[in-house]
């Protein structure tokens, strides 16, 4: 097999969704119940046909991109039909739909300066969407941070950049069928995305002021003025077959058309053949650019249900009904398996870190504090609000032996909010209990007694009565993982002279709207989590306009109620970065998270999956 077929194949086949929530178990789509119509296969050689078998726990219901919902077999299957922008930095991935990536240096991506009126759409100076009037506070055209942002008047003239991305497709993408793809198929998929009634219709589409094609080739993306961004990517969408669809773009229409099951084109490597109650079969698309060389030796790949465990799709493994165990089997919850499997020869385990990390959250302001002038009056007390308390508590984690504990080995420590793959921390937190011991001391929390087993107490701590026990709750979820996890917590940090128990809720109560909701609501000392990631730097999940209160309808993801305005400053400028400023800006970021620590950054649960090695 081609080196560089093999790594575009399995690259493909390592992309994975995450549930916005570890304990949430994983939702598949209903597969058809009828047989689909089936399209004539190619025209057959003097060999049969290579077959790679992947076998997974379901199949989606429908292969329409925004149907909300995808599945990791859905996500792999639109990946072989549709390739992404997935990685900026990838050119396997970008030679299969563009001629290249925009950059400022070529002129495709630039920052044009535009007038501003009184009450038009513009992104803040702290990276939110806004009307554009007096008191907003806005850089103006050519600042690129907070130092340089002004409050405006309303009435004083005011230019801000606009950030213009031209994409341009390569002159030889064809669809399946023939048709050449062009940069209205991408604005029409762009249209579907945005559609009122879009499951998609997200951060992305909400960022963008225009989507056109500027030619046949060529297709422009506006942001609202004000807006920049890394991440040129989630700004382009991935071709749709436009000519296939005689209902223009009514998303219902386009969403409930048959072409999903049967044979819409695509323009990726492989073409949809079949489809019926436990199987798809994808057959190579005989107008793929590049076919002779980029097309694996796999003449058809074949998506399979096996129902049942983890067990059950081992066996099948096993047995030969399959070549690839895909992630749905959610291997990384059964270490006892995944240590039987990685023992066995012909087998290959493949593992990347997943994306929605676990932290473990401070409660650094509660919402009780939000009404009161001094948090000493509060029922619940001022725990966390020194920052050498959190970075005592973080020094008291052995953040390694924890991933490997609960992963079967397979996990690793974030070093912040930033996945050690995209880290450029030089040095994060360090497992140090004596340095963790000491911090705690310089707080004022005092082991009295020279006893880790009675809580320490406290002395001129501020906000807190002296002789108060560091006691405290460690909320958590109900899964195995978040289970196994909070018992390790809570032993580490009672050797070092907390005092904490745990408190398992249900998801749905754990998860439950604010003020109610012991998160939304800021009603918690502890609590071990995992969000799904945010479209840009992870660290807006603490900026302090993410609060959830009474003024945002409870809405947000700091549950910690953490605010800092260097903190502030350092994310909102990573977020808003330019691709060439990223990395120096995003580095800045991480460094003051990692100091300041509204959350313990542990590990992603690991996303595996098996093949198998040999001849099928």
């Amino acid at each position: 097999m081609n080196k560089v077929v093999m790594v575009i194949l399995l690259a493909v086949f390592l992309l994975s969704a995450c549930n916005a929530v570890v304990d949430d178990p994983l939702v598949e789509q209903p597969i058809p119940t009828e047989t689909s119509q089936v399209i004539p296969s190619p025209t057959p050689t003097e060999h049969p046909p290579v077959v790679l078998n992947v076998c997974t726990t379901g199949l989606p219901e429908t292969l329409f991109p925004y149907s909300g919902g995808n599945s990791p077999a859905k996500e792999r299957i639109l990946s072989l039909l549709y390739p992404q922008l997935l990685d900026p930095d990838n050119a396997l991935f970008t030679s299969q739909v563009l001629d290249k990536l925009p950059s400022q240096s070529d002129g495709g991506l630039r920052l044009e300066p535009v007038p501003i009126r009184r009450g038009q759409t513009v992104v803040n100076a702290r990276g939110e969407l806004v009307s554009a009037i007096e008191g907003v506070w806005v850089r103006p055209s050519g600042c690129r941070d907070a130092n340089c942002a002004i409050t405006w008047n309303g009435v004083d003239p005011l230019e801000m950049d606009q950030m213009v991305i031209d994409f341009k497709l390569r002159d030889d993408l064809t669809w399946s069928d023939g048709t050449p793809v062009s940069a209205g198929d991408s604005a029409f998929s762009f249209r579907l995305a945005s559609a009122p009634d879009s499951p998609a219709n997200g951060w992305a589409e909400a960022h963008t002021a225009g989507y056109s094609a500027l030619d046949d080739r060529t297709v422009t993306w506006v942001g609202f003025p004000g807006f920049a961004s890394p991440d040129l990517g989630r700004f382009f969408w991935s071709p749709l077959p436009m000519h296939a669809f005689d209902t223009g773009v009514d998303f219902g229409q386009v969403a409930d058309d048959a072409l999903w099951t049967t044979s819409l084109p695509s323009y990726g490597p492989f073409t949809l053949a079949g489809w019926d109650a436990g199987e798809l079969r994808l057959v190579r698309n005989p107008h793929y650019f590049n076919a002779a060389v980029e097309i694996p030796d796999s003449d058809q790949v074949v998506f399979r249900v096996v129902q049942g465990s983890p067990d059950a799709g081992w066996a099948a493994l096993q047995e030969g009904a399959c070549d690839v165990l895909d992630a749905s089997f959610r291997l990384a919850s059964e270490p006892g398996l995944l240590a039987e499997i990685e023992g066995q020869a012909g087998v290959d385990l493949r593992v990347r870190s997943g994306e929605a990390w676990t932290q473990l959250v401070f409660g650094v302001s509660p919402a009780e504090y939000d009404a009161l002038n001094n948090p000493i009056f509060a029922q619940r007390r001022d725990y966390f609000a020194d920052v050498r308390t959190r970075q005592g508590i973080a020094a008291c984690l052995d953040r390694q032996v924890l991933a490997a504990a609960t992963t079967g080995g397979w996990g690793s420590p974030w070093p912040s909010f930033v996945s050690p793959a995209g880290s450029t921390l030089e040095q994060g937190i360090v497992f140090n209990p004596e340095a963790g011991a000491a911090l705690l001391d310089s707080a004022g929390w005092i082991d009295y007694d020279g006893d880790p087993s009675t809580p320490r107490i406290s002395w001129n701590v501020l906000n807190v009565f002296n002789g108060t026990p560091f006691s405290v709750e460690l909320l958590v979820g109900p899964s195995p993982f978040h289970q196994d996890l909070a018992v390790m917590i809570q032993e580490a940090l009672t050797a070092c002279g907390l005092g904490v128990t745990v408190r398992t809720l249900p998801t749905e109560e754990m998860f439950a709207p604010g003020p109610g909701g012991p998160l939304f609501g800021r009603d918690f000392d502890l609590a071990l989590i995992a969000w799904q990631p945010l479209p840009g730097p992870d660290c807006g999940l603490y900026t302090s306009w993410a609060v959830p209160n009474v003024g945002n309808g409870w809405i947000g993801t700091n549950i910690a109620g953490f605010e800092d305005e260097r903190y502030d400053r350092a994310c909102t400028a990573s977020t808003l970065a330019l691709p060439e400023e990223e990395a120096a800006l995003l580095a800045h970021a991480e460094a003051v998270f990692v100091e300041l620590l509204p959350a313990v950054p542990l590990f992603a649960p690991p996303v595996v999956e098996v093949w198998r090695i040999g001849g099928r």
